[in-house]
């Protein structure tokens, strides 16, 4: 574009713009009435193109006024696009965390937990164990792993793990079942079962775990329990059986001895009366002599009464009773000696354990006198600690203690069974060591304060 010489005198020309369809149009009034010069034509060429550049460039403007907007626009979508991506990334990782430290926990407590748990797939084969399995089984895991869950189960018992699994298998859950394990040095223990099956994502059964809860000392308890139930039983069955033989024996006792007597007597004082009148010196000596038999019947009812139990041990206490008893023993067994060593007091002893000390040294003495042929019979009671010690020893024939005592019914009869019940009950301990030949000992241990305040341990009395 030429420059225009500012010399040059201006055309009286004006010139305004207006906006067609979207274009800029120059329009010029001449207030000149002549022709228009070169120049004023040269002129308005130059005012065209500056019109048409201020346009484009306020059109490129717009354009990019709108570009910008544009692009501003969807830098904030897309800024809000990445601003949610990036928190669902987040939220993502913390669920990841969470899950992971969840398994972690969930790991803690299968590894830990207090049961042996057992994961089988669903052929048997055991996959995974936690530590307690482990100890309780005496195995490894990488020993245990691979192998057959049947390496865990008594043969008899493989056709019931089968079921078990069965029932796994088909989704359900096994609670509480009772089943044997074996470890790994061949012993068996019973074990509470509790089984389910493992699923993975899609729901699909893929293994089954098993927690095998230990109750093998549950399981002797409750048998100890059962025998310990079973003998109590029998114990209270013998005691009243022996109470009654007892009562059958003094009933006899009255009837041929004291019963006999009284009724000699009764004859002899009629008899008597007849003869006072007519004889009365053979009267008096009637009298004498049914006198001797009432002292006899009276004689042998204190005897049958020291039996049921005698009241000196009740008057006096168990020292005096035992002094007592050795010399009425000596009175009948005057080929038998016997050695005493008494080294207690009478206060240290309970009323509950005097009968017992006494029916048991009485029922010592009477089976050494009867069956053991003995010339000597040594007799100990002393205080050892918190317990009395008493000990019957004779020098007899002896007996096999185990043929003895290997009976089928351990309670039958009194004897050796009668006095080791006696010291049971009050929490004590009877041993009893003998062989043919060489005599007999009898050792019963007793606690000082025994774990029952009364029982009747005076019924029964020897045979």
């Amino acid at each position: 574009m030429k420059k225009l010489d500012g010399n040059l005198a201006k055309p009286a020309v004006s010139a305004t713009t207006e906006a067609k369809d979207n274009k800029t149009v120059l329009k010029t009034d001449d207030t000149t009435p002549h022709h228009r010069s070169a120049e004023s034509s040269e002129q308005m060429v130059g005012v065209n193109v500056v019109a048409e550049e201020t346009t484009e460039r306020k059109r490129t403007e717009a354009d990019l006024k709108k570009a910008r907007d544009d692009l501003e626009i969807k830098v904030r979508e897309r800024t809000a696009q990445l601003e949610d991506t990036v928190k669902a990334l987040e939220n993502e990782m913390q669920a990841r965390k969470a899950l992971e430290n969840q398994l972690r926990q969930w790991s803690r407590v299968f590894m830990d937990a207090a049961d042996p748990i057992i994961i089988e797939n669903l052929s048997g084969t055991i996959i995974d164990m936690n530590r307690e399995a482990e100890r309780e089984y005496g195995w490894r895991r990488g020993e245990l792993i691979g192998k057959s869950i049947r390496s865990l189960i008594p043969s008899e018992q493989y056709s019931w793990a089968d079921r078990l699994r069965e029932r796994c298998r088909r989704g359900e859950e096994a609670r509480n079942w009772e089943g044997l394990r074996l470890d790994q040095r061949g012993r068996i223990l019973s074990v509470l079962l509790t089984a389910f099956p493992l699923l993975d994502e899609s729901g699909k059964i893929i293994s089954l775990a098993t927690i095998a809860k230990d109750i093998t000392r549950r399981k002797q308890v409750e048998r100890e329990l059962d025998i310990s139930r079973q003998y109590l039983q029998k114990l209270s069955r013998n005691s009243i059986e022996a109470l009654e033989n007892d009562r059958r024996t003094t009933a006899k006792e009255l009837h041929d001895s004291i019963g006999a007597s009284l009724a000699a007597i009764k004859f002899r004082l009629e008899g008597i009366v007849d003869e006072i009148a007519r004889t009365p010196q053979k009267a008096a000596a009637s009298l004498s002599e049914t006198i001797t038999y009432l002292q006899e019947a009276i004689t042998e009812t204190k005897q049958i009464s020291a039996k049921l139990r005698p009241t000196i041990l009740d008057d006096l206490g168990l020292l005096s009773t035992i002094t007592w008893y050795l010399r009425q023993f000596t009175e009948q067994f005057g080929n038998i000696k016997l050695t005493q060593h008494i080294e207690v007091r009478e206060e240290d002893i309970s009323d509950t354990l005097k009968i017992v000390i006494y029916r048991v040294l009485q029922e010592s003495l009477h089976n050494a006198a009867k069956h053991s042929d003995a010339a000597e019979i040594r007799i100990g009671l002393k205080s050892d600690s918190d317990r009395f010690v008493l000990e019957v020893a004779d020098n007899g024939c002896g007996f096999d203690v185990q043929k003895t005592l290997s009976r089928l019914d351990p309670l039958s009869g009194y004897g050796l069974a009668s006095i080791r019940e006696r010291a049971e009950i009050v929490g004590g301990s009877l041993a009893i060591d003998s062989s043919p030949g060489e005599g007999t000992s009898i050792k019963m241990i007793l606690p000082q304060a025994p774990y029952v305040s009364k029982i009747i341990l005076d019924e029964g009395s020897q045979t």
